[in-house]
């Protein structure tokens, strides 16, 4: 789900036409300003009046200036770009009275590779693009022609050593300059479908990241997403709280193999194999269901020689409830119990008061703690921004749409505006790396000669 103000990026994909269509009419309604689409059998009343001729045609030019997967990373790439050359005019206007001949050349060649990429973005588009977004590049290019001007003005001002009022004059202008220059991109970025993270945003969705366990000598796969929502702001810090999902299915898939591989049986005394294990995912604790193979030997010693000799064997199932909890300095816990025994004699009475019983249950909360401490790995999970801040209130399971379990980790972080930009920044940069992924072209592989 989709929260408002929340940014979200969203390679361009196909989905049926069906779907497309109902998703343009929509967004035509809050396009337009309606204030709602009423769909009926056999016809949809728009009440704002606006024709339907009218939806069918932001729809159509929705699907014209559509960015392409590649158009995606290049886009990321040309604000980073500009956001540099911002960052860099900010530096030096912190210090406008000793310029320093190094950082006017810096921020110069900042500027000219923002510009440069804004070019090259737009020879980049296609036939339809380049009509659909007629007007908006034509702003751009507007905005491009002033960011030269004041460059140059601020490069005369720098050259002929003006005072430092009118310097700073100068580099007030360019960055006013600048900073339009950023938004014409950043609203060229919207018609083509592109949203970017803000440091004004109250809600961040954090990007999948896949983490690893290390169970025995089995590594198993993590991935962690979230969602990071404002609760308070104060003066220059804001309160978030953190929602993390930890996916374990793949521990949910591989449970038998797993305890197996844990539970060390011994040649003399009670011995224990896992049939069939199978997670329960539920919220907030989870159950798992143990179909067990129980054998009890006993070993005798004589003339040197040791012998065993089975005493009991049969098989049985059991239910051990895990409920997860987080403590002090962020540290996970999970609890196990038994909420059912159903065994013969023996070995009920082993699971029940024996050590055996003590055994299994521990193998299993330590099993399930090391896939669930790696869903809370924030160092190997989170933003930069947030790694060293999140404290973590609470930990539960849940199986959101039967879709396999999962681990929902709750905590809350404070941040300064600077670090929430900061986060803003990092979040963009880590979509351009992907996007770039997605784009980079597949590489051939010849087959094999034939000998």
């Amino acid at each position: 789900m989709f929260r408002p103000g929340t940014h979200f990026f969203a390679p361009g994909k196909f989905v049926p036409a069906a779907v497309l269509l109902l998703s343009a009419t929509f967004a035509a309604a809050q396009h337009h300003g309606g204030h709602g689409v009423t769909v009926g059998t056999t016809e949809m009343s728009r009440p704002d009046g606006v024709d339907e001729k009218d939806t069918l045609k932001d729809f159509h030019h929705a699907l014209a200036v559509q960015a392409r997967t590649e158009q995606i990373a290049e886009f990321q790439q040309m604000v980073k770009s500009t956001s540099d050359a911002q960052d860099k005019l900010h530096a030096f206007a912190k210090a406008p009275d000793q310029p320093g001949r190094g950082a006017v050349t810096t921020l110069d060649q900042s500027l000219e590779e923002a510009r440069t990429r804004n070019k090259k973005f737009q020879e980049g588009f296609s036939e339809s693009q380049k009509s659909g977004l007629k007007e908006i590049t034509r702003r751009l290019d507007k905005s491009d022609s002033d960011l030269d001007q004041e460059t140059k003005r601020f490069d005369q001002s720098v050259q002929s050593e003006s005072a430092t009022s009118e310097l700073s004059a100068h580099a007030e202008s360019l960055d006013k300059a600048l900073a339009n220059f950023s938004n014409e991109q950043l609203a060229l970025g919207r018609e083509m479908g592109i949203t970017l993270a803000s440091g004004r945003d109250v809600t961040f969705n954090l990007p999948k990241v896949r983490n690893h366990a290390t169970i025995g000598a089995r590594i198993m796969a993590v991935d962690v997403s979230g969602l990071l929502s404002q609760t308070a702001a104060e003066a220059e810090q804001r309160t978030f709280r953190l929602e993390a999902i930890a996916d374990l299915s793949e521990l949910q898939r591989s449970i038998t193999e797993i305890l197996n591989s844990q539970l060390v049986s011994n040649r003399c005394g009670s011995r224990l194999a896992v049939r069939r294990a199978t997670i329960v995912a539920a919220s907030p604790a989870s159950s798992l269901v143990l179909q067990l193979h129980y054998e009890r030997w006993s070993c005798l010693r004589l003339s040197g020689q040791s012998s065993a000799t089975e005493l009991a064997e049969s098989d049985g199932t059991v239910e051990i409830k895990l409920t997860p909890a987080a403590g002090e300095s962020n540290a996970l816990r999970v609890t196990s119990e038994f909420k059912r025994i159903d065994a013969p004699g023996v070995m009920a009475d082993d699971l029940r008061s024996g050590d055996l019983g003590d055994t299994l249950r521990e193998k299993v909360s330590s099993v399930v703690l090391s896939a669930l401490q790696a869903g809370a790995d924030f160092k190997s999970t989170l933003p930069g921004a947030l790694q060293n801040g999140v404290t973590l209130k609470n930990a539960k399971f849940e199986d959101p749409s039967n879709s396999g379990l999962k681990a929902v980790l709750q905590g809350q972080v404070r941040l300064s505006n600077e670090q929430v930009n900061l986060l803003a920044s990092q979040l963009n940069q880590t979509l351009s790396a992907q996007g770039a992924q997605v784009a980079a072209p597949a590489v051939a592989v010849p087959a094999p000669q034939r000998k």
